[in-house]
């Protein structure tokens, strides 16, 4: 881990918690945090003294916390490869992942997976190697995804995951057009009962999912959709589309047809908007549609033979 990221700077204000422990909570360190704070070689300074979870703190005293290391599991290995950094600092990194790749290894699989390359890439700058993946997208679905690089960040980004501070929107080819043309989809989400690695539409006991969507384009058979999560279900955008007679171009899995044009679902996470868990600023993090939509597009507009 870099040092400057390990290092967290605080003056004590009037509105904080006034003993270590309590202020630490007040801040979002979690119970797990607290214990490697404790445990694992993380230390505090009050006024330049080290002090431990108990002491009195005061207005306008300065706060230095020394995040313990983090030890990288070897369950995740390092393998080389290209990785589009769309943003990069101390806290974050956020990629721009290709489709035809997974986000983490399955237990079944040893092929390259984003966790993989991005362990060889963060070595590679010798920096803390310890994945702390936060969001992440189907094999076939490309996009921006966000790790973190510190557990500290990971703990504040899952905080805000599914609040306006974290924000994500997609891009979806579907089929037909949607009436109304803007609106939201509020339909509950479990596992197929028919196959374990779906998800269904499940009013019984399915959970809370919610998607917002409006038209950016129609086209003579279909529309492009701008849609933005609420909640964070597997394959929620697949299953909420095929669920309102409108699946994915390229969705096998949800349309049940093969479609020549595009050899995937057509769904693309183009845009974060996330407030900076340490920084506060305001991200606004784009990634390009990739080639295949592009084409699709064009060929759904008539510009060129499908």
């Amino acid at each position: 881990m870099k040092k400057n990221n390990r290092f967290l700077k605080f003056v004590i204000s009037p509105n904080d918690k006034k003993t270590i422990r309590k202020f630490l909570v007040q801040h979002k360190f979690s119970s797990s945090q607290l214990h490697n704070m404790k445990n694992k070689g993380g230390r505090i300074f009050v006024n330049h003294k080290q002090r431990h979870f108990n002491f009195q703190l005061h207005d306008g005293d300065e706060m230095l916390i020394v995040l313990n290391a983090e030890e990288p599991s070897d369950l995740i290995k390092p393998m080389t490869g290209s990785v589009d950094v769309i943003f990069e600092d101390d806290y974050l990194l956020v990629v721009n992942k290709p489709p035809g790749i997974a986000s983490l290894p399955a237990k079944a699989r040893d092929s390259k997976t984003m966790a993989n390359l991005v362990k060889a890439y963060l070595i590679s700058k010798k920096e803390n190697s310890t994945i702390h993946l936060v969001t992440r997208l189907d094999r076939d679905t490309s996009g921006l995804m966000v790790f973190a690089k510190t557990s500290y960040a990971h703990s504040l980004l899952d905080q805000i995951l599914h609040t306006e501070d974290f924000q994500k929107f997609y891009l979806a080819m579907i089929y037909g057009h949607m009436e109304p043309a803007s609106g939201l989809i509020d339909l509950p989400i479990g596992i197929d009962p028919d196959a374990f690695y779906k998800r269904a539409i499940d009013h019984q006991v399915g959970k809370k999912s919610q998607t917002v969507y409006k038209t950016v384009e129609n086209y003579d058979n279909g529309s492009l959709l701008e849609l933005k999560l609420l909640t964070g279900r597997t394959h929620q955008i697949r299953v909420h589309l095929s669920a309102v007679g409108h699946p994915i171009i390229g969705d096998d899995m949800y349309s049940q047809k093969i479609d020549p044009r595009i050899h995937r679902q057509a769904l693309h996470c183009y845009n974060l908007q996330i407030v900076h868990p340490v920084t506060k600023e305001l991200l606004n993090l784009k990634a390009p549609l990739p080639q295949d939509m592009v084409i699709l597009k064009s060929v759904l507009r008539g510009e060129r033979n499908g």
